[in-house]
């Protein structure tokens, strides 16, 4: 992040951000590129082509300079001319003649073919959609070294912020023992449904109308689902994996995180160093822990040098903590920004055809374990709904037990009994044969 104001500011011409996707964080990622001098919001594709005039407006963006266009090659034509492009198909946008997509749907079928399209036109492009990431994250980031762009998880959601602390901490020399988030993680949402989701968290029938919020989207954060996904999209950009099936997921106060995520042959519950996990600001009667992460990141590290430990222990308790026999830290970032802080994945991509995160490798795989019982005809839904929820294993586990990708099993059939909580695999669907990231998973399986 280091420099990127003033190089944004030395630019003759602005960096062109395409987003797809006028929702929250589409939104909240709107408002901020318009505020960076170095950077405009040239293009908003959005089925809901007044959502998108709307997301301009708000912005000062007078309504005569914003167009309603169809199709690539008049998008282009718009943008030459100086004005602003709303259009209804994010395929188009992809294609079109802007520096950075942000590709923002949440919906993980669109999203994998807008990155595809985007990085074969010569186009950066920052995903916010995690679950389409996990499945062919490293294709897309193959296929962006091929063509000279580059493929970002998007600042300000908690997996580049986690990459970015593991990064840190391995700069500065530090070996890295777990790295995660805060969730609260209660073991029985499992099989919740997003029936009841608002009145569970505690919102408002008003806020929820006037916000327009998804409860399948909500759902899937209480569910399992996005902690899975999230982890899963660290572990594949930094080679971390979980450390067992489904994770630890234990309930810790930020001070209690290294005495816990530690080797067991140090008095932790970790089976091996090096690993992605997360824990719970829950207690599991319901009770939250006193000073939570459950908004943050982190990472757990240890140093081998006795001078190095004695000098963090000094430091203990002032933004990081250290475990009782000093041998193991944690440091955090109490919060993250969905979309406030993604134009700094737009600027370093852009300028330095840097990723802020991306998948080099698979390492984990989420896979989808049954909410309640699945018999022959049932079809499935994706996160957030009521039939299945993810979970992260190992990618070598799933193979070995031929494990779905969570995110294809959106659509499928049930050809075979599973029970509650097992997990689905091959034998047990039909799947969508017409699906985009169904075939392109299948290119990732037999050329990665």
């Amino acid at each position: 992040m280091l420099n990127l104001p003033s190089q944004l500011t030395a630019l003759d011409d602005p960096i062109r951000v395409g987003v797809i996707g006028a929702g929250l964080f589409g939104s909240n990622l709107i408002d901020q590129v318009e505020r960076v001098t170095g950077m405009t919001t040239a293009a908003i594709a959005d089925i809901d082509r007044e959502k998108a005039i709307e997301t301009f407006e708000r912005n000062g963006v007078a309504g005569d300079a914003v167009r309603l266009v169809d199709g690539t090659d008049e998008a282009d034509e718009a943008m030459a001319d100086g004005d602003r492009v709303v259009i209804g198909d994010g395929v188009d946008l992809a294609r079109a003649d802007v520096d950075v997509v942000v590709e923002a749907t949440g919906v993980p079928e669109v999203g994998a073919r807008h990155a595809f399209v985007g990085l074969t036109s010569g186009t950066h492009v920052v995903m916010v959609t995690v679950e389409a990431d996990t499945v062919v994250g490293p294709i897309l980031s193959r296929i962006a070294e091929r063509n000279d762009t580059t493929y970002s998880m998007a600042y300000g959601d908690q997996p580049s912020l986690i990459v970015e602390l593991c990064d840190w901490a391995e700069t500065v020399g530090l070996d890295v023992v777990a790295a995660g988030k805060g969730n609260p993680y209660l073991e029985e949402n499992h099989h919740a449904t997003p029936d009841d989701i608002f009145d569970r968290i505690g919102f408002e029938e008003e806020f929820v109308e006037r916000q327009n919020l998804n409860p399948r989207m909500y759902n899937s954060f209480f569910d399992g689902t996005k902690v899975a996904v999230e982890m899963c999209a660290v572990a594949n950009a930094t080679g971390l994996k979980p450390d067992v099936p489904r994770m630890h997921l234990p309930t810790a106060e930020i001070p209690e995180i290294p005495e816990k995520l530690r080797p067991k042959t140090d008095g932790g519950i970790l089976e091996s160093s090096g690993v992605v996990d997360t824990v719970s600001s829950l207690y599991p009667d319901g009770s939250e822990v006193d000073e939570d992460v459950s908004f943050g990141v982190f990472v757990v590290t240890t140093t081998p040098e006795p001078r190095v430990r004695e000098y963090l222990d000094q430091y203990a308790g002032t933004g990081l903590y250290t475990a009782s026999d000093g041998k193991y830290q944690v440091f955090y970032r109490p919060f993250h920004l969905p979309g406030l802080e993604t134009p700094v994945s737009v600027a370093n991509a852009a300028l330095r055809n840097e990723p802020t995160g991306t998948p080099r490798e698979r390492v984990g795989e989420v896979v989808g374990a049954a909410k309640r019982p699945l018999e022959p005809g049932d079809e499935l839904d994706g996160g957030g709904g009521y039939t299945v929820y993810g979970v992260l294993v190992d990618a070598d586990d799933a193979d070995a037990e031929r494990y779905v990708p969570f995110e294809i099993l959106d659509g499928a059939t049930v050809t075979s009994e599973v029970g509650s909580d097992e997990i689905v695999t091959y034998d047990d669907v039909e799947l969508d044969g017409d699906s985009f990231i169904y075939h392109l998973r299948q290119v990732q399986d037999s050329t990665l």
